[in-house]
């Protein structure tokens, strides 16, 4: 163990392969584009690096891709047969990589738990837990890990900015925001290409309405992202939330085309169906559109990229966007197909984690996405309103998953069912959002709600 540095002995003869697992774990928790190739340099230089061939296989998983999932298989098969030369720390990662191929969640936790019991200060572990734990609806959980590892962590820690990072995310979703806020601004201080901080205090700024102050947070850091991963793309949708809370538009329209969605970028033209990056498109267009904003046939590219997923059951929460997507070009065929595929998945795969997790809430909000699109708000409220305060479960952050409400309340309201929106109102308020009514998203809901109480009157 080494309590004082991140950078954990890899079992491996080449220092070639041990440097390049190195940077490869300390980019992975800076979200930079070279992982992969690190990886993959690792293993180029030492075939029988049984760590570099399961951190590539949990890469791999982590796209959330069933095109992976033999490549993932692979490399569980590859670091499996050089276990022995693995020490207990990296068993655990293969472990966990095992567990993650069988859709066992619950072994997963245990597995990554144990690794960073081993090693507490492993930033690369911490990353690879919250971003699984967070797919599937856990952050419950992650906050306890960060909570566990907390002690072993301060400046003198290779690393630390990261970690300062990774728990402010935890510490937002469970709305303990002024503790995410300042951890969140700390690790910018240390580090001011910390995007990962820079997305949980975006995330802090949203969910209070601190809209203007968002979008000042979010540009002085631009500047330092050249060598991110698509997570730009995400805190470019943070701030096009912004811009859209602040009635600017136009500058989200033209954010969207230029940053969230720009199909110029190397990084969209290398992976256009990345499940975040159509996650960012699907959801910010529908607000756009729910603002007043025509948008156009932007909807299509990612309509046609999605059409090649609709058996594609690896993310609860992307799937459901899959439909919002669908739905948004008229493909209702293909809506109805994507559903049944999940139905399937979710009734056959009863061993799997995502199963319940498709069922109790991916399918009911995929269901309602497209219903809302076909005007049929008294089928939403049908839908979505018996399995509201599940939808928690298709992971996502409070953020994301607040996309389904918009379009539950915008249903209510279109339908005078003002008792409704009021106490949904209540409700999203409870969930941590300040002020909801006056926010883009619920404002004419709101406002719709409050006149039909003065023509009562």
């Amino acid at each position: 163990m080494n309590p004082g540095n991140t950078s954990f002995s890899i079992s491996s003869k080449q220092p070639a392969a041990v440097a390049a697992c190195h940077s490869a774990m300390l980019g992975y928790a800076q979200r930079k584009t070279s992982v992969v190739a690190d990886l993959q340099t690792a293993i180029k230089h030492d075939p029988e690096c049984a760590f570099a061939h399961a951190a590539l296989g949990l890469m791999l998983y982590g796209a959330r891709n069933s095109a992976f999932n033999s490549k993932t298989v692979a490399c569980l098969q590859q670091a499996e047969a050089y276990r022995d030369g693995a020490t207990e720390h990296e068993s655990a990662y293969i472990d966990a990589l095992a567990a993650n191929t069988k859709g066992d969640l619950a072994s997963f936790t245990k597995h990554m738990e144990h690794a960073l019991a081993l090693q507490p200060t492993d930033i690369f572990g911490l990353s690879i837990a919250q971003s699984e734990l967070f797919w599937t609806g856990c952050m419950d959980r992650s906050l306890q890990i960060s909570e566990r590892v907390l002690p072993h962590w301060n400046e003198s820690v290779d690393g630390y900015a990261e970690f300062l990072a990774s728990r402010a995310f935890d510490l937002e979703e469970a709305n303990r925001f002024d503790e995410a806020e300042n951890c969140g601004r700390q690790s910018v201080d240390l580090n001011p290409a910390s995007v990962w901080a820079t997305h949980a205090v975006a995330h802090v700024l949203l969910m209070q309405g601190r809209s203007a102050e968002g979008v000042d947070w979010i540009a002085p850091q631009e500047q330092y992202w050249d060598d991110c991963n698509q997570i730009k793309f995400h805190v470019w949708w943070h701030k096009c939330l912004f811009y859209i809370e602040n009635k600017q538009l136009e500058a989200a329209l033209e954010a969207y085309d230029r940053q969230v969605r720009n199909r110029e970028n190397e990084l969209l033209l290398a992976m256009p169906d990345l499940y975040i990056d159509l996650q960012n498109g699907a959801s910010l267009l529908w607000r756009l559109e729910h603002a007043g904003v025509d948008v156009g046939d932007r909807w299509v590219e990612m309509a046609e990229v999605v059409n090649a997923r609709i058996d594609d059951n690896s993310s609860p929460f992307t799937s459901a966007h899959f439909a919002m997507i669908l739905a948004a070009v008229g493909s209702y065929e293909l809506c109805d197909q994507l559903i049944e595929n999940m139905q399937a998945f979710a009734e056959k795969e009863t061993g799997h984690a995502l199963a319940s997790r498709y069922a109790d809430a991916g399918i009911p909000a995929a269901r309602a996405a497209v219903e809302h699109r076909r005007g049929n708000f008294t089928e939403v409220l049908k839908i979505l309103m018996p399995v509201r305060h599940a939808l928690w479960q298709m992971g996502g952050s409070h953020a994301q998953q607040d996309i389904f409400f918009q379009l539950l309340v915008d249903a209510a309201a279109r339908l005078g069912r003002k008792d409704d929106v009021n106490k949904l109102l209540h409700e999203i308020e409870l969930i941590g959002f300040v002020e909801p009514a006056k926010r883009t998203g619920y404002e004419a809901a709101s406002v719709a709600s409050v006149a039909s109480d003065w023509a009562h009157e």
